[in-house]
């Protein structure tokens, strides 16, 4: 519960909180919505070629986000950030009503979207420590982390329900509404100071300066890759192991969805009593017990049982790594830091649906499960690791030793 009082006790979070839960389920809607759109007017490649275009700007937008964060005010590119983006989202039923809309439109418009969207993602880390206590940290990004895994859960049956009761592109209209309410709650968050200068140089190189947050990003960027892996390892095993078809695999993605949210409300507190250097191995190792076990399931209840624990162990990673990270961070270049992790972790989730699609088809869904697991655990002794080293060279040497 710290973390809705961190809400309520600080307007300023409470605008910007309230702005992503909104905007959260928004993207959720938008990408249902989208993706049954790109179906319908061609097929699964050019869906493929969408969602590349609505990744791949990320990776050159992240820095350059990073630094505008850092130097100029945050209200303003956030809220304007919102404001074209619902635009170019609006722009889709408008030219389908007009009979204009086409993949290469949608293509176009994705990665506009995108390129633009990394303000707001970045904001996320760069600028919520300014506007709670550093000792509040840990429940603000809980609360944060709480959007996502309710968007998760909410998201995807109002698009279905928007798209069945309507079309597709009139369900768009929604998300185009969360930007515009996300534009107007930014702008009216207060005036931040830009922070004093630090030794630190600001820049993509501000990263390579700080071992410990460089190489956390990069476990982070490994934790994206195997989500990646596992979204393509639950259709596959509805189909192939389960043998439930789109039913089950819908049930696996539900399951997931609710333990998730359950691991971030009840799991997180837990999570941060443990030494820092412990909190993220422990939870990643955790879900990959039981995500370790579908290799021997063959049956949907257990199955359910299994994703819904490993999603529940999972959940407070992102919370718990964004507080580790924004802790290890100078404020002076902390948005450059920031976009320079966006850049990295962008080609995580595309490269890991990559691989564990090859995988699949050439060795079947098991192999993918223990692949995954094994990358989970070398994600959890990075960490540790890099944790590790950083409290060494953070702690005063003793005078006796020389």
């Amino acid at each position: 519960m710290r973390a809705f009082v961190v809400v309520k006790q600080h307007p300023a979070f409470r605008r910007f909180w309230l702005g992503m839960l909104i905007s959260r389920t928004g993207d959720v809607v938008t990408v249902v919505a989208i993706s049954w759109l790109v179906l319908e007017m061609a097929g699964p490649a050019e869906l493929g070629l969408v969602l590349v275009c609505q990744g791949l700007p990320r990776v050159v937008a992240g820095p350059i986000a990073g630094r505008l964060l850092d130097r100029m005010p945050p209200r303003l590119l956030l809220g304007w950030d919102n404001a074209v983006r619902g635009v170019l989202i609006g722009l889709v039923p408008v030219l389908w009503l007009l009979d204009g809309l086409s993949v290469v439109v949608l293509c176009v418009l994705s990665a506009g979207a995108a390129t633009t969207s990394t303000l707001t993602e970045v904001a996320e880390s760069a600028v919520v420590p300014r506007l709670v206590p550093a000792s509040e940290l840990d429940a603000a990004n809980t609360a944060l982390a709480t959007n996502w895994e309710a968007a998760a859960v909410l998201g995807p049956p109002l698009a279905g329900a928007l798209v069945a009761a309507a079309t597709a592109p009139v369900a768009l209209v929604v998300d185009v509404v969360s930007f515009f309410v996300m534009s107007a709650l930014c702008f009216a968050l207060p005036d931040i100071e830009r922070a004093p200068a630090d030794r630190v140089r600001p820049g993509l190189g501000a990263i390579l300066r700080l071992p410990a947050v460089l190489w956390t990003s990069v476990a982070t960027c490994g934790f994206l890759f195997l989500g990646g892996m596992t979204e393509v390892l639950y259709p596959v095993l509805s189909r192939e192991v389960l043998h439930t078809g789109p039913v089950g695999y819908g049930l696996l993605v539900g399951a997931a969805g609710a333990g998730g949210l359950a691991g971030v409300v009840f799991g997180t507190p837990l999570v941060t009593r443990l030494p820092p250097s412990r909190r993220i191995p422990a939870v990643v190792i955790a879900g990959a017990v039981p995500f370790a076990l579908l290799s021997i399931t063959g049956a949907l209840a257990p199955a359910l049982v299994l994703v819904a624990a490993a999603g529940a162990c999972w959940a407070p990673y992102f919370a718990i790594e964004r507080t580790l990270v924004q802790r290890l961070t100078p404020q002076a270049v902390r948005g450059s830091v920031m976009g320079a992790r966006a850049a990295i972790s962008a080609l995580g989730f595309p490269a890991g649906s990559a691989a564990a699609g090859t995988l699949s088809a050439g060795l079947g869904p098991g192999s993918v499960v223990v692949a995954a697991t094994a990358g989970y655990l070398l994600v959890a002794a990075t960490v540790f690791t890099a944790v590790r080293r950083s409290q060494a060279g953070s702690r005063p040497r003793n005078p006796a030793r020389w």
